[in-house]
């Protein structure tokens, strides 16, 4: 008796699985159609938040940046950054000056799915490699310690480092070929060179060399120069649903 119950309720169940594949199949979200090369030409930029980091960053910080990109395949972007900065701290017991060059490479993919050419918006995740290169000199320090008053100055050092960023950010298409866009970058320090005396204190295009990782954040302004890369292929229409054959 035991058997058959088992055998009645198997019955019962497959049909009631069936029904709930079905639905869970009906759920599922269709496949992407922007399989195009959206962004014909390179598209440059400068970084307008650069001349202003002084406002929230410790001393006088300024530089400058720019940037270039395109879009190699469908939704991939290689991009390439290139800035100079500098850093001045003007105290009573130190003048310290540190400046020089820096250069990101890497790439973005847009995870923003399109339905024509002329949707140019993205929403992006990336990586980059940075590399500085910079010289610092401390032209005055005091120090007040038990035998009285030491001053002093330190010539100019140069020196390097090397760091990797996780970037998210998205670009939008205000007028037609301008953008405006944001970024958040979270840094790390892969490789410092330093001095025992003095040692190190900031990295152009990172921050504080001191800090093994930060945060940093951008604001963009950029215009696509159109031009034809490459031949491409629309992506395909999506068949339709299936149905009775006439």
């Amino acid at each position: 008796m035991k058997i058959l119950d088992f055998i009645l309720m198997i019955c019962l169940l497959i049909p009631a699985l069936t029904s709930q594949a079905q639905e869970q199949q009906k759920k599922k979200k269709p496949k992407r159609t922007d399989n195009f090369i959206r962004m014909e030409g390179l598209r440059l930029g400068t970084d307008i938040t650069r001349p202003f980091q002084s406002l929230w960053n410790k001393g006088d910080r300024y530089g400058g940046e720019v940037t270039a990109d395109f879009e190699l395949r469908p939704n991939f972007f290689p991009v390439a950054e290139a800035g100079w900065e500098k850093l001045k701290i003007d105290q009573e017991y130190v003048l310290y000056n540190s400046s020089g060059p820096y250069f990101r490479f890497g790439a973005n993919y847009n995870i923003l799915a399109a339905t024509s050419r002329t949707d140019k918006d993205l929403l992006y995740i990336g990586f980059r490699y940075g590399v500085s290169f910079a010289s610092q000199s401390v032209d005055y320090y005091k120090i007040d310690n038990y035998w009285g008053e030491e001053t002093g100055s330190f010539p100019s050092q140069s020196y390097n480092s090397q760091w990797f960023e996780l970037v998210f950010g998205m670009k939008g298409e205000v007028l037609k070929n301008f953008y405006l866009g944001w970024s958040i970058r979270a840094k790390f320090n892969l490789f410092q060179k330093n001095y025992d005396l003095p040692g190190v204190y900031f990295n152009p295009g990172y921050g504080k060399a001191e800090n093994s990782s930060t945060m940093d954040i951008t604001y963009s302004i950029s215009y696509n120069i159109p031009f034809r890369l490459r031949k491409h292929k629309d992506a395909a229409v999506p068949a339709p649903p299936e149905g009775k054959k006439k």
